[in-house]
């Protein structure tokens, strides 16, 4: 990954982007170097080539290949299983704002402050970009980057935050230390959290900046008896995670967050688990209203989630792994069961020099 510097390069007096005019809020990390020139060599620059160039890039990451009736990311294609059309997008949208509701409309868990705001932000698989935007707005004198595979997220967004498109899982070279890394329902999107994730937060955070993840699994839970484990909804549960292994690609992240705060050597480790129902079935109505929109959430989703894993690792046609869902659905709308997601939110600090490091706690 080439290195840029956390603010982007090319600004106006206003300190406002001046992006290409054919890609209006993305930047990009392709490194281009001249070969063979030599230090008193000139070359002769052509006048034209800026706009050829980013009409180029911007045909080559937005020309999403389509497979199943979805599209796809086209830069580093295939290495995310899951669609970015619009109806993904929107679900997105849908997942986000449960999940805002499930946290008591936080944003975020670390203790970050406007009184003693971050100045350098960094999100991590931002999807449509809307954790990134209103963090923007929350802290307007930081500097917002926000990456993704898809360059899917608006045009139309604060001064003070820009969206690159790029694949985190390779080597992160930021110019200057950040503040506070975030991870939110990034399942799916590494071979190891821990190796690419954990560990170069660690390394690219500035002594005392946090790191935080807000993660699901593909599990689903039950506190009585009546989610059937050898039923339609926990087997699609359990053959996602199996497809997810074979493309070492795992749907197992939150619930080893913990622990890979810990190895990668952060400090004062918080961890939350929350309980997101997976329809309407809880008595109270906040969770009812939750869970309703989990549902539909997972109810837009699933045909995305499952087309590109059951076809590569079971060899299942789009109209078979249809077939297969009818059930599921049915099951994903029976308020008889009582199933939930949990969600694990989990801090973590990069220690001073010379700190001792302490042991991880529970947080309210």
């Amino acid at each position: 990954m080439t290195k840029h510097p956390f603010s982007p390069a090319e600004s106006d007096d206003t300190g406002t982007n001046n992006p290409s005019p054919s890609l209006n809020t993305f930047q990009f990390t392709f490194n281009v170097s001249a070969l063979n020139s030599g230090k008193n060599s000139i070359i002769e620059p052509d006048p034209d080539a800026q706009e050829m160039d980013s009409e180029s890039l911007s045909d080559s990451v937005q020309n999403f290949p389509e497979e199943f009736g979805r599209t796809y990311h086209a830069y580093k294609a295939g290495s995310y299983a899951y669609p970015n059309d619009q109806l993904e997008q929107d679900r997105y949208d849908l997942q986000n704002d449960a999940l805002l509701g499930l946290f008591g409309g936080r944003y975020f868990f670390a203790p970050l402050s406007t009184s003693n705001p971050p100045r350098t932000i960094l999100d991590i698989a931002t999807g449509t970009g809307d954790w990134a935007i209103k963090m923007g707005d929350l802290f307007p004198n930081a500097e917002v980057i926000a990456t993704d595979l898809s360059p899917i997220q608006p045009q139309s967004v604060p001064p003070n935050v820009s969206f690159y498109v790029e694949d985190s899982s390779q080597p992160w070279d930021y110019s200057q230390k950040l503040d506070y890394v975030h991870t939110r329902a990034t399942a799916g999107c590494w071979s190891s959290f821990k190796e690419q994730v954990a560990d170069q937060a660690f390394e690219n955070l500035a002594p005392g900046g946090w790191f935080e993840s807000q993660e699901y699994d593909a599990i689903i839970s039950c506190d009585d008896d009546s989610l059937d484990p050898e039923g339609p909804l926990a087997m699609w549960f359990d053959d996602m995670r199996v497809a997810s292994r074979t493309m070492d690609r795992t749907l197992v992240v939150a619930a080893e967050l913990r622990h890979a705060f810990q190895e990668a050597g952060f400090v004062d480790i918080q961890e939350r688990i929350f309980k997101m129902p997976m329809n309407g079935w809880p008595k109270d109505e906040r969770l009812k209203e939750l869970g309703r929109m989990w549902e539909r959430n997972f109810l837009m989703g699933l045909s995305g989630f499952s087309f590109a894993p059951f076809n590569r690792v079971f060899g299942k046609t789009a109209a078979e792994i249809e077939v297969s869902l009818v059930d599921v659905r049915r099951d994903l709308m029976d308020t008889k069961i009582h199933a939930y997601a949990p969600i694990y939110v989990v801090i973590g600090r990069k220690p001073f020099l010379g700190e001792e490091r302490r042991s991880s706690t529970q947080f309210s």
